[in-house]
């Protein structure tokens, strides 16, 4: 890895863990992208689940006293569950199904609005909440689309949505970790890794970034947070729709 690759991956880091620290989201759907753009999905899915577990373990951190612990057991139980029938199957997306997952994450809600209300806060939603987002963490990179179907117009303040959000997708990173880092690797081969300092290095600079974004996000309302963050989701979703077409089009 050349310097000026390893430094647009840090500034890359920083404004997407400062986006997420903003909006509980996007950020690392933004920072997935970029790195499945430039680099083989494996090393894009450690690589991404390093800086997020960071940023979002230290967003977790920060607002700790927000996060609503009840509903959070049944996630993780979900999440459990997700994670051991992967190991069985030990699939490995290329970048086209990547791209096409997130592309169409920020959609997906629109195929329920108005005709399932999910509430994290009920604890079979939460289990539920845990299997699905960890089959899309572990296939797509991000999951931060669906888990947000979760949290919309329910009893929570914008600090308990990004409190709660922000510790299980820590959770989940670890996870996608030990999958593309171990799992994986046993099943199929050794992964090729990156050089060792990149890793070192992003780990300050997710969480610089969060703790930037603390002071904007106490700056906004609840209104205004609900409402970007839904537009630019969709906007991102479109441009890797976009990028899937021209993969698939090339491919063939």
């Amino acid at each position: 890895m050349n310097l000026s690759l390893g430094l647009f991956i840090l500034l890359s880091v920083l404004f997407t863990s400062l986006l997420s620290g903003i909006l509980g989201m996007a950020g690392g759907m933004v920072l997935m992208g970029v790195l499945t753009w430039i680099l083989p999905v494996p090393q894009a899915m450690l690589l991404h689940a390093t800086s997020q577990f960071f940023a979002n373990g230290s967003r977790a951190f920060i607002h700790r006293k927000h996060i609503h612990t009840k509903s959070t057991r049944y996630y993780l139980m979900g999440l459990a569950l997700s994670f051991a029938a992967f190991c069985l199957i030990t699939f490995v997306p290329d970048k086209i199904v990547v791209f096409t997952l997130l592309g169409s994450g920020p959609f997906l809600p629109l195929l329920f609005r108005g005709k399932i209300k999910f509430d994290f806060t009920k604890p079979a939603q939460a289990f539920f909440c845990g299997v699905i987002v960890t089959c899309f963490q572990l296939t797509a990179g991000v999951s931060g689309p669906l888990l947000d179907m979760f949290f919309q117009k329910i009893d929570m303040t914008r600090h308990q949505v990004v409190a709660t959000k922000a510790f299980t997708q820590a959770i989940s990173h670890v996870v996608k970790f030990v999958y593309f880092g171990a799992i994986i690797p046993a099943a199929m081969g050794a992964t090729e890794w990156l050089p060792f300092w990149i890793y070192l290095v992003i780990i300050p600079t997710a969480v610089i970034g969060s703790d930037l974004a603390k002071h904007i996000l106490n700056r906004i309302t609840d209104k205004q947070f609900y409402k970007a963050t839904q537009w630019l989701l969709w906007f991102i979703g479109v441009v890797y729709l976009v990028k899937a077409a021209f993969l698939l089009k090339g491919g063939s």
